[in-house]
């Protein structure tokens, strides 16, 4: 097989990484921290940032029993608030450099295992999945991101134990720490692991490495969960194991086909189907084969990457089977497609004869085209113009950064109300909101308190953000007040002229 790496593997690859980097990074600061969920988690890590905390997750400065979820990618965010300033960077930059590590790894292995065409590639294929790129995962401040990095990671070792057994111990300490994102949704992972050892036995023949592997795996989270259960006994934990999975999965209305749907046609899926077609044809006519003999070829690709089809499949099977899967669940099965397709065109041009110059270059060739025809509008309808769409919270965030510019931690402490036009619950005008709870803290350290402007009128240490579009309601009880900021907020001290 023609498997050494060339220098146009090399330009391919570079390419490849530069625009996924651009994909990554590109605008990785601009644009609110939306509700679902970026906007809570970002909160949860600015509040342990400020404590020093580093186990017990806060929302509002009260313990949080929403997100029952393990703190690592916290812990990570709050790294972040470190290196680079609180800010909506810093909380999304775990998720974009869980994203860079997939692809840098995944590549990596692929040269490991000589399919240098496949390497270059991935990237590129990676960037087709554009709800990976614009929802819930890379460029979120979320913990999907760096859960689907470690699921990757232990899937590839689970891939390399078939001939070197001690991947064990790296499938085992990935999955504990997949844990350590997600939770009970590393239970795939297990599952997964269950259903391939018909090819990785070998690794079993040895008692001693799956123990220490199963050390592995439990260690940390074993220690989480003892330190959380001194903090607050079985709380959290029931809220963790019993609260969002035993209900999700009771109070389930989702379509047993809704996770199907959304994995069919996703748009890799959808180019890994017509490169499987293009692939076919291609392979009958280069070495002139019939349709038994070429269809045995690929039952030997398909045998050969069971544990990446088991990836790809597993994820949706279980939501669909459970009815509880949100959007974002079987991102996972994205990536295990991006795999198969790397792999299935590198094992297609090393099978094409090297007289069928032009038939070799095909299948590759379509591969670019048609991820970037994948590419071209997630780059243009989301990460270019990300932040720039005037949003009310766009506008709030951008506002408030200015006030830190201008009063520094003056504000800090001081209870905050806001009477705003946009709400995702119109009828809980008196509430905040995590899309505006999230800048407020962040930025200016203020204290969200729920009430209306009665109770702004009341306190003497606080201050009052009001959207200009309601100004006409409270015009007559505010004047008089103070006002720190006028833009399409207005911001008023509880000083009065």
């Amino acid at each position: 097989m023609n498997n050494k790496f060339k220098p146009f593997h090399l330009i391919l690859m570079a390419a490849s990484f530069a625009v996924v980097i651009y994909m990554l990074f590109y605008n990785l600061g601009e644009g609110y921290l939306v509700q679902t969920d970026e906007a809570y988690h970002a909160t949860n890590a600015y509040e342990m940032y400020k404590q020093g905390n580093w186990v017990i997750n806060t929302y509002r400065y009260a313990t949080d029993y929403f997100n029952s979820k393990p703190p690592l990618c916290l812990d990570l965010m709050v790294m972040a608030y470190k290196a680079f300033g609180v800010s909506g960077f810093a909380a999304r930059f775990p998720s974009a450099l869980g994203g860079l590590i997939i692809c840098v790894v995944t590549s990596a292995f692929l040269l490991y295992d000589k399919r240098p065409l496949a390497a270059a590639l991935f990237p590129l294929l990676l960037g087709t999945c554009s709800k990976l790129f614009s929802f819930h995962m890379f460029r979120a401040a979320e913990m999907d991101s760096l859960y689907n990095m470690f699921f990757t990671l232990a899937m590839l070792a689970l891939f390399l134990m078939i001939e070197h057994p001690d991947f064990m111990y790296a499938y085992g300490l990935c999955l504990g720490l997949a844990f350590m994102c997600k939770g009970p949704h590393a239970a795939i992972i297990f599952i997964i692991g269950l259903l391939s050892i018909l090819v990785t036995r070998a690794a079993f023949g040895s008692v001693k490495r799956v123990i220490l592997s199963a050390v592995l795996a439990a260690i940390i989270p074993c220690l989480w969960i003892v330190k959380r259960f001194m903090f607050d006994g079985f709380e959290l934990l029931n809220a963790l194991f019993f609260g969002e999975v035993v209900e999700r999965v009771a109070d389930a209305d989702t379509s047993f086909s809704v996770p199907i749907i959304d994995f069919v046609t996703s748009n890799i899926f959808v180019a890994f189907v017509i490169l499987l077609a293009v692939v076919f044809a291609i392979s009958m006519i280069a070495a002139k084969k019939n349709v038994k003999e070429t269809g045995r070829e690929f039952t030997g690709f398909f045998r050969s990457n069971y544990i990446f089809i088991l990836w790809a499949f597993v994820p949706v099977a279980i939501f669909s089977a459970t009815k509880s899967s949100l959007s974002w669940y079987t991102y996972t099965s994205q990536i295990a497609v991006c795999i198969l397709v790397a792999r299935l065109v590198d094992y297609c041009v090393d099978r094409i004869s090297t007289g069928s110059a032009v038939l070799k270059c095909a299948v590759p060739v379509l591969t670019v085209v048609l991820s970037v025809i994948f590419i071209i509008p997630t780059i243009r309808d989301y990460i270019n113009v990300a932040g720039k769409g005037g949003h009310p919270v766009d506008q709030l965030t951008f506002e408030l950064k200015e006030m830190r510019d201008e009063y520094g931690d003056s504000l800090s402490g001081k209870n905050a109300y806001l009477i705003a036009d946009f709400l995702v619950d119109p009828e809980n005008t008196d509430h905040w909101e995590p899309e505006y709870v999230a800048p407020a803290e962040m930025y200016l350290d203020l204290i969200p308190v729920d009430g209306e402007v009665d109770n702004f009128l009341s306190d003497d240490n606080a201050i009052i953000i009001v959207d200009k579009d309601k100004w006409d309601e409270y015009a007559e009880v505010l004047s008089g007040y103070v006002i720190l900021h006028d833009d399409s907020y207005l911001i008023f001290s509880s000083e009065r002229y």
